[in-house]
Protein backbone atom coordinates (compact mmCIF):
# COMPACT_ATOMS: atom_id res chain seq x y z
CA UNK A 1 0.00 0.00 0.00
CA UNK A 2 2.83 2.51 0.80
CA UNK A 3 4.44 1.99 -2.62
CA UNK A 4 1.75 2.20 -4.56
CA UNK A 5 1.23 5.46 -2.65
CA UNK A 6 4.22 6.48 -2.85
CA UNK A 7 4.39 5.68 -6.89
CA UNK A 8 0.54 7.90 -7.03
CA UNK A 9 2.07 10.53 -5.23
CA UNK A 10 5.32 11.24 -7.53
CA UNK A 11 2.35 11.01 -10.71
CA UNK A 12 0.53 12.96 -8.92
CA UNK A 13 3.40 15.69 -8.67
CA UNK A 14 5.06 15.37 -12.05
CA UNK A 15 1.86 16.22 -13.70
CA UNK A 16 1.58 19.57 -11.90
CA UNK A 17 4.97 20.20 -12.14
CA UNK A 18 6.12 22.83 -12.26
CA UNK A 19 4.27 24.92 -10.09
CA UNK A 20 6.52 27.38 -9.39
CA UNK A 21 9.77 28.47 -10.90
CA UNK A 22 12.62 26.35 -12.05
CA UNK A 23 16.04 27.31 -11.44
CA UNK A 24 18.92 26.17 -14.08
CA UNK A 25 22.10 26.94 -12.73
CA UNK A 26 24.87 27.32 -15.15
CA UNK A 27 28.70 27.14 -13.64
CA UNK A 28 30.02 29.64 -15.83
CA UNK A 29 30.08 33.39 -16.67
CA UNK A 30 27.53 35.23 -18.42
CA UNK A 31 28.00 34.88 -22.18
CA UNK A 32 29.71 31.87 -23.01
CA UNK A 33 28.84 29.21 -25.13
CA UNK A 34 27.17 27.24 -21.83
CA UNK A 35 25.28 30.53 -20.83
CA UNK A 36 24.37 31.12 -24.61
CA UNK A 37 22.73 27.18 -24.83
CA UNK A 38 21.70 27.79 -21.76
CA UNK A 39 19.08 30.64 -21.81
CA UNK A 40 18.49 29.29 -25.89
CA UNK A 41 16.52 26.43 -24.65
CA UNK A 42 15.16 27.78 -20.84
CA UNK A 43 13.37 30.49 -23.49
CA UNK A 44 12.03 27.58 -25.27
CA UNK A 45 10.86 25.71 -22.45
CA UNK A 46 9.24 28.72 -21.16
CA UNK A 47 7.37 28.52 -23.91
CA UNK A 48 6.18 25.03 -23.46
CA UNK A 49 5.57 25.68 -19.71
CA UNK A 50 3.85 28.87 -19.75
CA UNK A 51 6.38 29.35 -17.14
CA UNK A 52 9.76 30.48 -18.10
CA UNK A 53 13.11 28.73 -16.17
CA UNK A 54 15.47 31.36 -14.80
CA UNK A 55 19.14 31.33 -15.50
CA UNK A 56 21.55 31.58 -12.30
CA UNK A 57 25.00 32.25 -13.03
CA UNK A 58 27.44 30.40 -10.35
CA UNK A 59 31.19 30.89 -11.93
CA UNK A 60 34.54 29.72 -9.81
CA UNK A 61 36.28 26.89 -9.35
CA UNK A 62 36.01 24.94 -12.60
CA UNK A 63 32.27 25.06 -11.96
CA UNK A 64 32.74 23.15 -8.82
CA UNK A 65 30.53 25.52 -7.20
CA UNK A 66 27.77 25.84 -9.84
CA UNK A 67 27.94 21.40 -9.47
CA UNK A 68 27.71 21.38 -5.57
CA UNK A 69 24.89 23.96 -5.09
CA UNK A 70 22.94 22.02 -7.50
CA UNK A 71 23.96 18.99 -6.08
CA UNK A 72 22.78 19.63 -2.13
CA UNK A 73 19.83 21.22 -3.28
CA UNK A 74 16.24 19.85 -2.83
CA UNK A 75 15.32 16.95 -4.83
CA UNK A 76 12.49 18.20 -6.41
CA UNK A 77 13.41 19.36 -9.59
CA UNK A 78 13.18 23.41 -9.24
CA UNK A 79 17.20 23.62 -9.11
CA UNK A 80 18.91 22.04 -12.24
CA UNK A 81 22.60 22.59 -13.61
CA UNK A 82 23.55 22.66 -17.36
CA UNK A 83 27.28 22.20 -17.71
CA UNK A 84 29.52 20.60 -20.11
CA UNK A 85 30.05 16.55 -20.07
CA UNK A 86 34.21 17.13 -18.54
CA UNK A 87 32.02 18.24 -15.34
CA UNK A 88 31.20 14.42 -15.38
CA UNK A 89 33.62 12.90 -17.13
CA UNK A 90 36.72 14.93 -16.53
CA UNK A 91 36.38 16.84 -13.30
CA UNK A 92 35.75 13.15 -10.87
CA UNK A 93 39.52 12.05 -12.07
CA UNK A 94 42.01 15.50 -11.92
CA UNK A 95 40.17 17.74 -8.73
CA UNK A 96 41.11 14.97 -5.94
CA UNK A 97 39.67 17.38 -3.08
CA UNK A 98 35.88 18.17 -5.05
CA UNK A 99 32.97 18.42 -2.37
CA UNK A 100 30.94 16.41 -4.55
CA UNK A 101 31.30 13.16 -6.22
CA UNK A 102 29.20 14.36 -9.84
CA UNK A 103 29.23 11.03 -11.65
CA UNK A 104 26.71 9.86 -8.52
CA UNK A 105 25.49 13.11 -6.72
CA UNK A 106 24.14 14.55 -10.00
CA UNK A 107 21.51 12.51 -11.96
CA UNK A 108 21.43 12.70 -15.95
CA UNK A 109 17.91 14.61 -17.31
CA UNK A 110 19.05 14.69 -21.03
CA UNK A 111 22.12 15.23 -23.46
CA UNK A 112 21.15 18.25 -25.24
CA UNK A 113 24.18 19.19 -27.93
CA UNK A 114 27.17 17.88 -29.24
CA UNK A 115 30.42 19.14 -30.51
CA UNK A 116 33.64 18.08 -31.94
CA UNK A 117 37.25 20.26 -30.74
CA UNK A 118 39.29 20.58 -33.95
CA UNK A 119 42.89 21.29 -34.55
CA UNK A 120 44.08 23.98 -35.84
CA UNK A 121 47.61 25.16 -36.74
CA UNK A 122 49.83 28.20 -37.58
CA UNK A 123 49.77 28.45 -40.95
CA UNK A 124 53.49 28.70 -41.30
CA UNK A 125 53.98 25.61 -39.73
CA UNK A 126 54.14 23.12 -43.11
CA UNK A 127 51.64 20.35 -42.56
CA UNK A 128 48.05 20.20 -44.00
CA UNK A 129 47.33 16.89 -43.07
CA UNK A 130 47.47 15.26 -39.39
CA UNK A 131 50.36 12.79 -40.59
CA UNK A 132 52.14 15.47 -42.21
CA UNK A 133 52.03 16.94 -38.53
CA UNK A 134 53.23 14.32 -36.99
CA UNK A 135 56.26 13.83 -38.83
CA UNK A 136 57.10 18.03 -38.54
CA UNK A 137 56.51 17.47 -34.74
CA UNK A 138 59.16 14.83 -34.74
CA UNK A 139 61.42 16.48 -36.78
CA UNK A 140 61.41 19.52 -34.54
CA UNK A 141 61.60 18.23 -30.96
CA UNK A 142 61.43 21.03 -28.70
CA UNK A 143 59.99 23.77 -31.11
CA UNK A 144 56.50 23.51 -30.70
CA UNK A 145 54.11 24.39 -28.31
CA UNK A 146 50.30 24.24 -27.61
CA UNK A 147 47.60 26.56 -26.35
CA UNK A 148 45.64 24.70 -23.89
CA UNK A 149 42.83 26.60 -22.53
CA UNK A 150 40.72 23.72 -20.77
CA UNK A 151 40.72 20.77 -18.92
CA UNK A 152 39.18 19.42 -22.22
CA UNK A 153 41.56 20.68 -24.33
CA UNK A 154 44.56 19.58 -22.10
CA UNK A 155 43.47 15.89 -22.34
CA UNK A 156 42.34 16.88 -25.97
CA UNK A 157 46.05 17.54 -26.36
CA UNK A 158 47.34 14.66 -24.32
CA UNK A 159 45.70 11.55 -25.71
CA UNK A 160 46.78 12.88 -29.08
CA UNK A 161 50.55 13.06 -28.11
CA UNK A 162 50.04 9.36 -26.70
CA UNK A 163 47.91 8.16 -29.71
CA UNK A 164 50.87 9.56 -32.12
CA UNK A 165 53.85 9.11 -29.14
CA UNK A 166 54.69 12.76 -29.66
CA UNK A 167 56.07 15.54 -26.93
CA UNK A 168 55.49 18.90 -27.68
CA UNK A 169 54.98 21.81 -24.66
CA UNK A 170 51.62 22.70 -23.48
CA UNK A 171 51.11 26.07 -22.71
CA UNK A 172 47.69 27.47 -20.32
CA UNK A 173 45.88 30.05 -21.09
CA UNK A 174 42.18 31.37 -20.22
CA UNK A 175 39.83 30.57 -22.66
CA UNK A 176 39.98 29.47 -26.69
CA UNK A 177 39.60 32.78 -27.97
CA UNK A 178 43.21 33.45 -25.83
CA UNK A 179 44.26 30.19 -27.22
CA UNK A 180 43.29 31.20 -30.90
CA UNK A 181 44.98 34.88 -30.55
CA UNK A 182 48.25 32.57 -29.26
CA UNK A 183 48.31 30.49 -32.04
CA UNK A 184 47.24 32.98 -34.69
CA UNK A 185 50.15 35.15 -33.62
CA UNK A 186 53.00 32.35 -33.55
CA UNK A 187 53.31 32.40 -29.91
CA UNK A 188 51.96 29.07 -29.75
CA UNK A 189 52.19 27.10 -33.28
CA UNK A 190 48.69 24.79 -32.32
CA UNK A 191 45.63 24.32 -30.19
CA UNK A 192 42.73 22.34 -29.62
CA UNK A 193 39.43 24.42 -29.81
CA UNK A 194 35.64 23.85 -29.26
CA UNK A 195 34.47 23.79 -32.89
CA UNK A 196 32.12 26.96 -32.33
CA UNK A 197 35.20 28.88 -31.22
CA UNK A 198 37.36 28.11 -34.22
CA UNK A 199 35.29 29.02 -36.67
CA UNK A 200 36.19 32.62 -37.56
CA UNK A 201 39.52 31.69 -37.52
CA UNK A 202 39.19 29.01 -39.72
CA UNK A 203 37.00 30.99 -42.24
CA UNK A 204 39.21 33.85 -41.96
CA UNK A 205 41.97 31.43 -42.71
CA UNK A 206 44.42 32.94 -40.21
CA UNK A 207 44.05 29.36 -38.75
CA UNK A 208 44.51 26.13 -40.65
CA UNK A 209 42.23 22.90 -39.42
CA UNK A 210 44.04 19.40 -39.65
CA UNK A 211 40.99 17.62 -38.04
CA UNK A 212 38.26 17.07 -35.85
CA UNK A 213 38.39 15.12 -32.93
CA UNK A 214 35.11 13.52 -33.04
CA UNK A 215 35.34 9.94 -33.93
CA UNK A 216 33.02 9.95 -37.32
CA UNK A 217 32.81 12.93 -39.66
CA UNK A 218 30.94 15.84 -38.27
CA UNK A 219 26.83 16.58 -39.60
CA UNK A 220 28.00 20.10 -39.85
CA UNK A 221 31.17 20.23 -41.74
CA UNK A 222 31.13 17.10 -43.22
CA UNK A 223 33.90 17.36 -45.65
CA UNK A 224 36.73 18.12 -42.95
CA UNK A 225 38.30 15.07 -42.19
CA UNK A 226 38.68 13.71 -38.45
CA UNK A 227 42.03 13.31 -36.53
CA UNK A 228 41.08 9.44 -36.10
CA UNK A 229 40.59 8.42 -40.01
CA UNK A 230 44.16 10.15 -40.35
CA UNK A 231 46.35 7.62 -39.15
CA UNK A 232 44.91 7.36 -35.21
CA UNK A 233 42.16 5.13 -35.49
CA UNK A 234 39.86 5.52 -32.26
CA UNK A 235 41.04 9.00 -31.64
CA UNK A 236 37.90 10.67 -30.06
CA UNK A 237 37.74 14.21 -27.76
CA UNK A 238 33.84 15.77 -28.27
CA UNK A 239 31.92 17.71 -25.85
CA UNK A 240 28.23 17.35 -24.98
CA UNK A 241 26.46 20.26 -23.13
CA UNK A 242 24.09 17.93 -20.27
CA UNK A 243 21.02 19.13 -17.93
CA UNK A 244 21.40 17.69 -14.85
CA UNK A 245 19.38 17.24 -11.53
CA UNK A 246 20.24 15.91 -7.53
CA UNK A 247 20.51 12.20 -8.29
CA UNK A 248 17.12 11.78 -6.13
CA UNK A 249 15.03 13.79 -7.98
CA UNK A 250 11.37 11.31 -8.90
CA UNK A 251 11.64 9.88 -12.18
CA UNK A 252 8.44 11.08 -12.83
CA UNK A 253 9.95 14.98 -13.00
CA UNK A 254 13.08 13.73 -14.48
CA UNK A 255 10.70 12.57 -17.17
CA UNK A 256 8.66 15.64 -17.69
CA UNK A 257 11.72 18.23 -17.70
CA UNK A 258 13.47 15.41 -20.37
CA UNK A 259 10.26 16.05 -22.27
CA UNK A 260 10.15 20.04 -22.56
CA UNK A 261 13.88 20.51 -23.17
CA UNK A 262 13.63 17.70 -25.88
CA UNK A 263 11.32 19.91 -28.06
CA UNK A 264 12.68 22.78 -26.97
CA UNK A 265 16.36 21.51 -28.54
CA UNK A 266 14.13 20.15 -31.79
CA UNK A 267 12.26 23.26 -32.49
CA UNK A 268 13.69 24.53 -35.93
CA UNK A 269 14.79 28.29 -34.53
CA UNK A 270 16.67 26.73 -31.36
CA UNK A 271 18.52 24.07 -34.23
CA UNK A 272 19.02 27.07 -36.41
CA UNK A 273 21.06 29.16 -33.81
CA UNK A 274 22.76 25.97 -32.29
CA UNK A 275 23.92 25.24 -35.63
CA UNK A 276 25.57 28.46 -35.40
CA UNK A 277 27.29 28.22 -32.65
CA UNK A 278 29.14 24.68 -34.21
CA UNK A 279 27.02 22.64 -31.66
CA UNK A 280 24.46 19.94 -33.24
CA UNK A 281 20.82 18.69 -31.45
CA UNK A 282 21.66 15.93 -29.51
CA UNK A 283 19.33 13.13 -30.26
CA UNK A 284 20.31 10.05 -27.69
CA UNK A 285 17.92 8.85 -25.53
CA UNK A 286 19.11 9.49 -22.13
CA UNK A 287 20.35 5.69 -21.56
CA UNK A 288 22.52 6.36 -24.38
CA UNK A 289 23.47 9.29 -23.32
CA UNK A 290 24.32 8.08 -20.16
CA UNK A 291 26.64 5.18 -21.96
CA UNK A 292 28.21 7.60 -23.85
CA UNK A 293 29.56 9.39 -20.87
CA UNK A 294 30.47 6.63 -19.08
CA UNK A 295 32.79 5.71 -22.05
CA UNK A 296 34.28 9.26 -22.22
CA UNK A 297 34.53 9.09 -18.12
CA UNK A 298 36.85 5.80 -18.66
CA UNK A 299 38.80 6.91 -21.32
CA UNK A 300 39.99 10.08 -19.67
CA UNK A 301 40.17 8.18 -16.61
CA UNK A 302 43.14 6.05 -17.92
CA UNK A 303 44.80 8.67 -20.02
CA UNK A 304 44.99 10.79 -16.59
CA UNK A 305 46.33 7.83 -14.70
CA UNK A 306 48.70 6.55 -17.25
CA UNK A 307 49.99 9.81 -18.33
CA UNK A 308 50.03 11.13 -14.25
CA UNK A 309 47.76 14.28 -15.23
CA UNK A 310 46.70 16.62 -12.36
CA UNK A 311 44.91 19.77 -12.04
CA UNK A 312 44.78 22.03 -9.59
CA UNK A 313 41.22 23.53 -8.19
Amino acid sequence: MLAAWLLASASAEAQTYPSRPVRIVVPAAPGGALDVIARLLASKVGEIWKQRPYIENKPGANWIIGMEAVAKSPPDGYTLLFVASAALTVHPFVFPNMPLDPLHDLGLVMSATHTPFVLLINPSVPARTVPEFIEHVRANPGKLNHASNSTTTMLASELFKARAKLEYVDINYRGASQAIVATQSGSTQLCFVDLGSGMSAIEGKTLYPLGLTSPTRYDLIPDMPTVAEQGLPGYSAASMTLLLAPASVPTGIVGAVNAAFQRARQSPEVVKRLHAMGQAVSNESRAEAAEALQSEAEQWKRLIAERHIQFGR
